[in-house]
């Protein structure tokens, strides 16, 4: 066992790709939540400006996706075997014509997946597969995207033969119950009367098998806005959220997540530990210096007028007292 995160951070990206390997087998799937709707921070030109024109939106809408699309690379590199990316979830017709036309040239980023020849070639030697899954065909339809749809069955077309790691880009945008029953008749129908199994659902669904989601990294305000239908279903994914956009997660910021997931949460409350007193003395301080204390509670910063979550754990000194 790694001892430290120093420790587990000296370990090169092909080193903790086996440990991430043989500890999640069997559920090494994971929920990326980007959120990219932080994106004109990158731009640097932008920040005395109160508006920002068709040109500069559709650049900076670019830098977002461009990072997204590397930070999924480095996520496979550290041995992440499938990762869903929800990039939508509310009904299409919801929303004003405007917020979906910003939101097409966010999408039309993906298009580097085509264009940007050291990406291509990344997800050739990595051996990654792109799948666009849900109801991506209805979203660019009604939006008259017939383009950027052709481009999405282009990627999936040029990656189906990868098998290493797959990334699942979309979600669905009805209710989850909706969805799953509309399956279910798709199936039953399409298949001569036969009842699917979980399995055949997912296959169905998604294109490909994929194992339970193990874990769900969201960002700032704690909600799991476009959980993954059918692969989360037990709920046992641990929850994790970067304090701002995904746009500035790191390397380091995410080998912290796999850190906690791999040598924190899986060995606290381990029934093979036997519990000394002091032990319980201890853990009982904890609790109690901390009845008042919730985790997601936060506050407004008024300059930005964003939400942050309050530091606020105290922790028992060695003796067990505040």
């Amino acid at each position: 066992m790694v001892s430290s995160f120093e420790k587990f951070n000296e370990l090169s990206d092909k080193e903790i790709s086996d440990i991430v390997i043989e500890k999640l087998s069997g559920n090494n799937t994971i929920v990326y939540a980007f959120d990219g709707s932080s994106f004109k921070l990158n731009n640097e030109n932008d920040q005395n400006t109160t508006t920002t024109t068709t040109t500069t939106t559709t650049i900076t809408t670019n830098i977002s996706i461009n990072k997204l699309l590397y930070d999924l690379v480095m996520m496979c590199q550290h041995g992440i075997k499938t990762i869903c990316v929800p990039m939508w979830c509310d009904k299409i017709e919801d929303k004003s014509l405007n917020y979906l036309t910003n939101f097409i040239q966010y999408l039309q980023g993906l298009s580097e997946l085509l264009e940007n020849e050291q990406l291509v070639k990344m997800y050739k030697e990595i051996n990654i597969r792109v799948i666009f899954y849900g109801d991506f065909k209805l979203l660019l339809k009604h939006c008259n995207a017939q383009e950027l749809l052709n481009k999405f069955e282009l990627i999936m077309e040029q990656t189906k033969n990868n098998t290493n790691h797959t990334i699942l880009l979309g979600t669905n945008n009805e209710e989850p119950s909706e969805t799953i029953i509309n399956n279910i008749i798709s199936f039953y129908n399409l298949n001569g009367n036969v009842k699917p199994t979980s399995i055949d659902l997912i296959k169905q669904y998604y294109g490909v098998m994929v194992d339970q989601v193990s874990l769900y990294l969201g960002s700032h305000r704690f909600t799991t806005q476009g959980r993954p239908i059918l692969i989360s279903d037990k709920g046992n994914e641990d929850l994790y959220y970067s304090i701002g956009s995904h746009e500035y997660l790191s390397k380091i910021g995410f080998r912290k997540v796999l850190f906690d997931k791999l040598f924190c949460r899986q060995v606290a409350n381990a029934k093979e530990y036997q519990l000394k007193i002091h032990d319980i003395k201890m853990m009982k301080q904890f609790y109690l210096n901390n009845c008042e204390n919730v985790m997601g509670v936060g506050n407004v910063n008024p300059n930005g007028n964003y939400w942050y979550p309050d530091p606020q754990v105290i922790l028992p000194t060695v003796n067990g007292s505040n």
